[in-house]
């Protein structure tokens, strides 16, 4: 690093002695003084660049931004009016031919005078169609296997339990599926995910529930995502970005590759 010349320091007295040299001292002096001054303002207009820099008026990266919290946003206020706009095609729910449930609701007697209706023919029926959830609750299924006496080997032996029962008791794949999917899909906290599963399907789990099946999860996960990182590792273009996330009141950053080719992104975080 190169070391920069130490500032002129001048007591009053010397300052007197070099104006009593004369005048070539003094703009000797001045000179040096002014020359130090110009190189302190380069330096100084150098860091505060240095320091105004950013992802967004450089190519600075968002993770060399530091930990500060951007609270600016970046939209921009539209001139089209709130809600569904002209030219938006629209959706809107379709008659089902064939609906899941069909009751029918008799008419017996006269609503206005009261007269009974039982015995009269039907001239026609009106439907109307209600898209709703099913009622959402947990299924049980006891996986039973036999066993057999071998009398070649003179032993008993009992048939394989499916992968998914593996304990007495467990939940199945498709609810620890929806654990990680909330957490990891969604981005809830572990609270917040233990509240909805409780709340929605009356099922009662432990965070640590959650982080174990999360865990399970990636490992089932990391044959997939070896291969992804080796057609990566193997594209001819692979896009790199980072985006920003708060984790316990901190700032991490989440880091993604990815090419052209289906199924060949990957993301890690610090």
């Amino acid at each position: 690093m190169k070391k920069r010349p130490p500032p002129v320091e001048l007591s009053e007295a010397e300052i007197r002695a070099v104006y009593a040299q004369g005048e070539e001292a003094v703009v000797a002096l001045v000179s040096e003084l002014l020359k130090q001054l110009q190189q302190q303002s380069a330096r100084l207009d150098k860091l505060e660049e240095q320091v105004s820099k950013t992802s967004r008026n450089s190519s600075k990266p968002p993770s060399g931004d530091g930990f500060g919290k951007r609270t600016k946003s970046l939209r921009r206020r539209s001139d089209k009016p709130s809600g569904g706009q002209a030219e938006h095609p629209g959706q809107t729910l379709e008659f089902r031919n064939e609906p899941d449930f069909q009751p029918v609701y008799p008419l017996s007697t006269c609503p206005d005078c009261g007269a009974s209706l039982v015995d009269e023919p039907v001239e026609w029926v009106y439907a109307r169609q209600v898209f709703d959830l099913p009622a959402v609750e947990l299924s049980v299924t006891e996986h039973q296997v036999e066993v057999k006496h071998c009398q070649q080997c003179g032993a008993s032996k009992q048939a394989a339990f499916p992968p998914e029962a593996s304990n007495v008791v467990q939940y199945g794949p498709r609810l620890k599926s929806m654990m990680t999917y909330l957490m990891e899909g969604q981005l809830l906290p572990s609270q917040r995910t233990c509240e909805i599963l409780q709340d929605l399907m009356g099922v009662s789990v432990s965070e640590g529930t959650l982080y174990t099946t999360r865990e399970q999860c990636f490992e089932r996960l990391e044959p997939l995502m070896s291969e992804v990182q080796g057609q990566i590792h193997d594209a001819a273009m692979v896009h790199f970005d980072e985006t920003g996330l708060r984790v316990k009141q901190q700032l991490w950053w989440l880091h993604v590759a990815s090419s052209s080719l289906p199924n060949a992104t990957t993301a890690s975080s610090p």
